[in-house]
């Protein structure tokens, strides 16, 4: 069903420059232990958000800070978005786009191929599709089964693909690192907090998002909330649109 949609294609120059080492992910046994709380019979019945909030009690009680609490229940909801997706990625009859983002192919056209990084790569369209036009792509995901696919995928047509099981909060996007760094639909804003930093100087940012509009949900955006945050780039293009993700 149609939705509006944010797309934004921009470029920066960065500085600093150190390997990207993406570190092991935490937030998937934090994940698995709240998923065993959770089935509990006394928590079965609980709404996701009355569930986190008995959970962060939990965790104060073993000695956890407010802050490390909070952040433990950050991985949790990113990991639970990959469980979410991972039978969406299975499907015998996929729903969910297979099809590179167009913006994505607009902005690689004629565009020498480098290092490049997609952000919640799901089942990986978007990164098969950067790898087929000769970048050298890692994409990362919580999603078990959508990284497996992407691999499958990769394997199959002898392309190289470093694909990654990860949250965005775990992954190391290190500094000056990437060339091109997509964020298609994400469901999380932090991780355009980062690209500032992990850009190669003249490096591109293709950026497209829900629009609050759509659900008005916690990581949409609302008009003219990515120039703000983009502020110091150079602007390649930016448009408010109706499209299907």
């Amino acid at each position: 069903m149609p939705r509006a949609a944010l797309a934004l294609l921009l470029t920066l120059s960065a500085l600093h420059a150190q390997p990207p080492n993406p570190a092991p992910a935490p937030g998937a046994a934090a994940h698995a232990a709240f998923t065993a709380w959770q089935k509990q019979p006394a928590h079965q019945s609980l709404s996701w958000e009355a569930a986190l909030e008995q959970y962060k009690t939990k965790l104060l009680a073993t000695g956890l800070s407010p802050a490390q609490a909070e952040k433990t229940l950050s991985l949790i909801a990113s990991w639970d978005e990959g469980a979410f997706y991972d039978p969406v990625y299975t499907a015998a009859q996929p729903k969910h786009p297979t099809a590179p983002t167009p913006l994505l192919i607009e902005a690689v056209r004629n565009r020498p191929p480098g290092r490049a990084l997609d952000v919640a790569m799901g089942q990986g369209r978007n990164a098969l599709y950067l790898a087929r036009q000769g970048w050298d792509v890692t994409g990362f995901d919580t999603s078990r089964a959508g990284i497996e696919r992407a691999r499958k995928a990769a394997t199959a047509t002898g392309l190289k693909l470093r694909a990654l099981l990860s949250s965005d909060e775990e992954f190391d996007f290190g500094a000056s690192q990437w060339d091109l760094i997509a964020i298609l639909y994400p469901i999380e804003k932090r991780s355009i907090h980062r690209v500032r930093q992990a850009l190669k100087p003249g490096g591109l940012i293709v950026v497209e998002c829900g629009h609050k509009e759509g659900s008005n949900a916690p990581f949409e955006y609302s008009t003219g909330e990515l120039l703000e945050l983009f502020k110091g780039f150079r602007i390649l293009k930016y448009e408010d649109a109706v499209a299907l993700h």
